[in-house]
């Protein structure tokens, strides 16, 4: 007996299609008149279990049923061209393919379920607890309510002991056709059971075999429907199984029908580690493709250094290696040999702009410019070198030319009036301290006050602006000058506050962001402590931040020229390059055991310390984990460090979160790193430099428990 999960449960499990359930493609017809069928002889069945009786005799009687305790089940699957598919959908499946099915299922009960289609290969099973699903390395490991569906599909004799497993049947009004038009009289028996979805049996009452099963749901507004046809019933070991079978799968007007055609049938037993959830096998690590090219292109550029197109190729591997100023370096080279190479011009120019020096990036993509870059391409680049200097006049105009689609986002910015966070420092006019508070296991804070109200704050290197939750805006009667979507969470606000103070800086004419105040408590980790407030990007890189998490503050020296003495004193021990890319991204190249990337620092970031893309995890010797529904796949990091300056071991890393892989610029993302990784010593971003150095925490050191 072929069974497919139900459509809700489906998850692409059975056929590789993007739809999961299939209606009737025939009307359902209700005879006015039609308690018996005159051709075959059988009365109209009386109750549900009537029906189920008959069926279970047809198929050869409950004895001979219950003799077999294992079936394997092989079959040709052909995957017909689908209907209703939209113009250019690259998804529909517009020619026919073949594919291969195997179902292994017990009275235990047990199940297997193998498909193989476009030399992909899928697999499910049902170890008697555990429902899984294991394809392309990714092991899913299903919750109780999936496992609970999942015993009831490894059942092989489904049909038994029903009253026992709970199943509720009821009777169905009987009807004259089947699915394909053809008179045929059908008793139907609507199935629900506990944790699945429900579904309606229709039976041949000419030979009380089953012959559809339809089930059907509506899922975000679109209706999903699924149609099984059984046909050429054969009568193996004495028991009647259904060699042909056709499903078809519909979501709205898109359908699409597979035949499984049975090629093999056989009750032998099945060996028991055949249902087992799978070992993950211990992974290997992954070469570095990125960094292979970058050696070669460094192999021929020293080979051959007055070669322009060798030297060219090293500027373009440098530069998606993430390696900034080697591919800066190369492009200089570059132009020395031939000064009108655009490509060449274009990687230096966003070189200067991810190094914080604007004026140079500004000439360099002038010449870019008239060398034949995209206009679009400048433009955007012209609009982050202005919101870093925070002329947001300018930003808007630069929006303005990328297009109708950049449209809100100018609209927002040109709200934005006065001199925008202009700094003003008390005491020695350079350097201030803020007090640290933190709950335990919560996100560092710190109190800021704003147009007068104070409030807890998160240092958030992930965000670009200033944000407040909706009740400091009412409390702070912000005017909200322009609004941005925000999908099924609303929107979010813009507005701006006369002043904003950090311990003894205050600045003037802060952009604002208003976020919904459950957002604000999701990023404060639910602790008692909740900000009411997040400083971003554009705020944190007018100073040089020290986190010092022992000492409990947080130490700023302002970036102005005057505070140089100031500035120097974080500057020992080398530090390494710290990049600031489009609005608020803070890259740094570091190492995931031993594997070279580069990772966002994200000092907001909550409940791990780091994730990575899947590539990067494999580079690392990581592979995927059991996933599991409504649960974290965490994976466990062995090391993180940067250069020799930082060195974190034992860290959780999330899986499957984060795969963006590449920036805007095409140069490599790897991951994200948390603020309880970067503060295992006491950090500097130094901003103005573009700089990150580490040093031992101020703290006095904690003396070691008497034994």
């Amino acid at each position: 007996m072929f069974r497919p999960r139900t459509a809700s449960a489906c998850r692409g499990l059975l056929v590789f299609c993007a739809v999961t359930s299939a209606a009737p493609a025939g009307c359902l017809k209700v005879p006015t008149d039609g308690s018996e069928d005159p051709e075959s002889g059988q009365k109209a069945p009386a109750t549900a279990e009537d029906v189920l009786s008959r069926y279970i005799l047809a198929l050869g009687g409950e004895p001979t049923l219950r003799k077999l305790t294992q079936r394997t089940v092989e079959s040709r699957m052909t995957f017909l061209p689908e209907v209703g598919c939209a113009e250019g959908d690259a998804d529909c499946r517009r020619e026919e393919k073949l594919g291969t099915f195997t179902l292994q299922t017990t009275t235990a009960p047990r199940l297997y379920r193998r498909t193989v289609v476009d030399n992909q290969i899928e697999e499910q099973g049902y170890d008697g607890k555990q429902g899984w699903r294991y394809q392309s390395g990714v092991l899913v490991l299903e919750d109780a309510e999936e496992s609970a569906i999942s015993r009831e599909d490894a059942n092989l004799h489904w049909y038994l002991d029903t009253a026992a497993r709970g199943v509720k049947l009821t009777l169905e009004p009987t009807r004259s056709t089947d699915t394909d038009g053809k008179t045929r009289v059908l008793d139907g028996v609507r199935w629900s059971v506990k944790d699945a979805q429900e579904k309606v049996l229709w039976f041949d009452r000419g030979t009380g075999l089953l012959h559809e099963e339809i089930l059907e749901e509506e899922v975000s507004g679109q209706k999903l429907s699924q149609l099984l046809l059984y046909d050429d019933y054969r009568s193996i070991d004495g028991v009647q199984i259904a060699h042909r079978i056709r499903l078809v799968n519909k979501v709205d007007k898109r359908s699409q029908e597979v035949v499984f055609t049975t090629q093999r049938v056989d009750h032998q037993p099945i060996p028991e580690e055949t249902f087992a959830v799978p070992k993950l096998p211990a992974a290997k690590k992954a070469d570095d493709e990125v960094l292979a090219a970058l050696e070669s292109a460094r192999t021929a550029a020293t080979a051959a250094p007055k070669d322009r197109d060798a030297m060219l190729t090293l500027t373009r591997a440098a530069w998606a290696a993430a390696h900034f100023d080697e591919a800066g370096k190369a492009a200089e080279a570059t132009l020395k040999l031939d000064p009108k190479e655009p490509e060449a011009l274009w990687i230096l120019a966003r070189y200067r702009v991810l190094a914080g020096k604007y004026k140079e990036a500004e000439d360099l993509l002038g010449k870019a410019e008239k060398l034949g870059v995209k206009p679009e391409l400048v433009t955007a680049q012209r609009a982050w070198i202005y919101s870093h200097q925070r002329d947001f006049a300018n930003v808007a105009k630069q929006l303005d030319l990328l297009g109708a689609a950049n449209a809100p986002l100018a609209s927002r910015y040109r709200t934005f009036v006065g001199t925008p966070l202009e700094v003003k420092m008390a005491g020695d006019g350079c350097t201030t301290e803020v007090p640290m508070q933190r709950d335990q296991g919560g996100p560092p804070l710190i109190e800021i006050e704003l147009a007068g109200e104070k409030t807890l704050a998160l240092i958030d290197t992930g965000a670009a602006d200033v944000i407040v939750d909706n009740r400091l805006a009412e409390a702070l009667k912000l005017a909200i000058r322009s609004r941005t979507p925000l999908g099924e969470q609303g929107e979010i606000g813009h507005s701006q506050v006369p002043t904003l103070k950090l311990g003894g800086a205050t600045m003037t004419n802060i952009p604002v962001d208003v976020f919904p105040t459950e957002t604000l408590q999701q990023m404060s980790g639910g602790r008692s402590k909740v900000a009411g407030a997040v400083i971003g990007i554009r705020v944190l890189e007018q100073f040089q931040i020290d986190l010092d998490l022992p000492a409990k503050k947080v130490s700023l020296v302002h970036g102005a020229a005057k505070c140089k003495k100031a500035l120097a004193a974080n500057r020992t021990g080398g530090g390494v390059p710290l990049w600031l890319h489009e609005t608020h991204f803070v890259y740094v190249l570091g190492q995931m055991n031993g594997a070279e990337g580069l990772f966002l620092i994200n000092t907001g970031m909550q409940g791990v310390d780091m994730t990575a893309t899947s590539k990067a995890y494999a580079r690392s010797g990581i592979g995927a984990p059991a996933l599991r529904r409504g649960e974290p796949a965490i994976v466990n990091v062995e090391s993180f460090t940067i250069d020799n300056h930082l060195s974190a071991d034992k860290l959780r890393g999330a899986y499957g979160y984060f795969e963006q892989g590449e920036s805007s610029d095409q140069f490599r993302i790897d991951g994200m790193v948390g603020l309880d990784v970067v503060t295992r010593r006491r950090v500097t971003f130094d901003f103005p430099e573009r700089r990150l150095y580490f040093h031992d925490s101020a703290a006095p050191a904690t003396a070691a428990p008497a034994k």
